[in-house]
């Protein structure tokens, strides 16, 4: 009786303190078990050393008493077991909203992080929303390949869908007369051009120092430094060739070039989806990985309505 007073005391207090208030659990429950508790200790050892020592105290009203009492404690026991269990699922569900509002909140600072590079380049328009759902249908498909399917996690296709709208955020390094220039760029402008991408994974890594632990910012990194390499090795900025380049940037790498091709800029016309469609499948095997590719042509209509429905 003892050990389980004790036991039972241990897990009102483990309760509380989960939840982080002493109004949680009505007081009143618990001050009345316990006193029950003390109660039938007391009972319990009076009739085990009246059985003892063979004293005649335990009668009809002892035995009424100790019934009565046995049937309140059940009663508040379970009393006392709903109200617990009643506060930590309406806690459970504030900390699910809670981190619900969390994510969202992440969500919606990762765009505007992303936005303080692209809003310089007034021509991008949706270019973030449109490349940020490619990378997920590409994703998507690409689970199903047994190759991939180990890979590809729920946690990593949340955390590269997170990530895409920050692949060049390394822009807002880049001087505004490359960067707005109206017209082809030289070779000595394009290799400033080339410099984003370290930029903006060095951006991210010192933000990624200043957590205690393992975020999307893994991802992020790797697929903002890379997602201009090509799968022949002639990309930059460190000309990586094939599987070297991560898996996340090869992805983002489709799903940029679809989009550049699709849109409008003053320097080219915008291509049909058919067009673009071809280009890309040219590509497979030299800018792109193939694996890539064929993930692509598999969604291209998804890809198209996506086009179609985010409209600059």
């Amino acid at each position: 009786m003892l050990i389980s007073m004790v036991k039972y005391y241990a897990v009102c207090r483990l309760t509380q303190t989960l939840l982080e208030t002493e109004e949680a659990i009505t007081n009143r429950w618990c001050k009345t078990y316990y006193s029950l508790m003390g109660f039938f200790l007391i009972g319990y050892l009076i009739v085990f050393f009246s059985l003892i020592y063979d004293i005649p105290i335990v009668g009809e009203l002892l035995t009424g008493i100790i019934f009565f009492f046995g049937a309140v404690f059940v009663f508040v026991g379970i009393a006392l077991q709903t109200d617990m269990l009643s506060a930590i699922r309406e806690n459970h569900e504030r900390i699910v909203e809670q981190n619900e509002q969390l994510h969202q909140t992440e969500d919606v600072t990762i765009f505007a992080l992303a936005y303080l590079a692209e809003i310089r380049d007034l021509e991008t328009g949706k270019h973030l929303e449109r490349t940020s759902q490619y990378v997920g249908v590409l994703v998507k498909n690409l689970v199903d390949s047994p190759k991939y399917s180990s890979y590809l996690t729920q946690k990593y296709i949340c955390d590269i869908v997170k990530s895409a709208p920050l692949h060049d955020i390394g822009k807002v390094g880049i001087p505004d007369s490359i960067l707005k220039k109206n017209g082809k760029l030289t070779a000595e402008e394009f290799e400033v051009i080339k410099q984003h991408c370290e930029y903006g994974a060095n951006i991210l890594k010192t933000a990624e120092q200043k957590l205690g632990f393992e975020s999307f910012l893994r991802i992020a990194i790797q697929l903002v430094m890379s997602h201009h390499e090509r799968w022949d090795g002639l990309g930059y900025p460190h000309g990586l060739k094939g599987d070297e380049i991560p898996l996340s940037a090869r992805i983002m790498a489709l799903a940029d070039v679809y989009d550049a091709l699709r849109s409008e800029r003053c320097y080219k016309k915008s291509f049909s989806h058919e067009e673009s469609c071809m280009i890309i499948t040219r590509e497979k095997g030299k800018q792109f990985d193939p694996d890539i590719v064929d993930a692509f042509l598999k969604t291209e209509k998804v890809f198209l309505e996506i086009s179609n429905t985010l409209v600059d």
